[in-house]
């Protein structure tokens, strides 16, 4: 719930910075530079355990972080609730990845909460085209998110025995040089050092109280919880940002962003609940 909550704030500072004069890729690249300064130390001191983890460890914690970077990018460039709900239609390719990864069965219930996923997106991009195109590069930026973290995800499901307590600290890392890196090359003009000193202050304590103990918690709650049970829970990301965005912005909400809330929180819902019957189910037959 708390990386939840989390998720549903971070487009704040981001925006935030980006208005301050650290702008573009740089703000988030900051938030996440920063990150990774707390998480990197702790990755060397745990290296043996990094040793026998190996590649596997490092592959998805940049998977991880690089979709949660993309995702945090995409919100200078597009409207928060086109950004969070593009996101969310990470179910979709996680049904299709698992699919062709695990072999896993896509169901008619999964079929029906694809379809309402898709609808939902459709409505929030216009409903103009079909199958719904992102508009601009904030659009592609939130779809692509959840795609790579998608990616992340399953590799940890592939992958449990390792703690995820590594996998958080690879996320953060790689997360950060990522986009440090994409920042370099995209806007190789370093932001103003007068600006990045001034938000430094509120900006540490986002990363030591929000960023780090929120990033690790949803991926520790992820590798450990029921799958359905995350994906009710982190429905509550939706909520806070879309209030967050009607009060401290002036980006239109009006009905079709509100019915394109309904159809992609309830795709979710549905298969949460679906997963939650079948695990419920398989418990009880044995």
């Amino acid at each position: 719930m708390y990386g939840g909550l989390l998720w549903g704030t971070f487009w704040v500072p981001v925006r935030e910075l980006d208005g301050a004069g650290v702008e573009g890729l740089w703000a988030v690249a900051l938030i996440y530079f920063l990150a990774s300064l707390f998480a990197l130390p702790i990755m060397l001191l745990r290296w043996q355990q990094t040793l026998r983890n190996g590649w596997r460890q490092h592959m998805a914690g940049c998977f991880l972080g690089l979709g949660m970077a993309l995702y945090a990018t995409a919100f200078l460039y597009t409207e928060v609730a086109t950004a969070v709900l593009l996101y969310y239609l990470a179910p979709v390719w996680g049904f299709l990845l698992a699919r062709v990864v695990l072999g896993d069965p896509i169901t008619p219930v999964r079929w029906i909460s694809m379809g309402l996923a898709l609808v939902g997106a459709s409505v929030i991009l216009g409903g103009e085209s079909w199958p719904p195109l992102p508009n601009n590069i904030g659009d592609w930026l939130a779809l692509s998110s959840g795609v790579v973290f998608v990616i992340g995800s399953l590799m940890m499901l592939c992958w449990p025995k390792i703690a995820p307590l590594d996998y958080a600290l690879s996320f953060l890392t790689w997360g950060g040089c990522a986009m440090l890196i994409a920042a370099l090359v995209v806007e190789p003009q370093l932001p103003a050092q007068a600006a990045v000193t001034s938000a430094l202050p509120w900006l540490l304590a986002f990363v030591l109280l929000g960023l780090i103990p929120g990033g690790s918690a949803a991926i520790y709650g992820a590798t450990i919880l029921n799958p359905g049970l995350v994906s009710i829970i982190f429905m509550s990301e939706i909520g806070v940002s879309i209030f967050l965005a009607a009060i401290l912005t002036d980006e239109p909400f009006g009905l079709r962003e509100i019915a394109g809330i309904f159809l992609i929180a309830l795709a979710g819902v549905i298969e949460g609940l679906l997963d939650l019957w079948r695990r419920r189910r398989r418990a009880m037959l044995c």
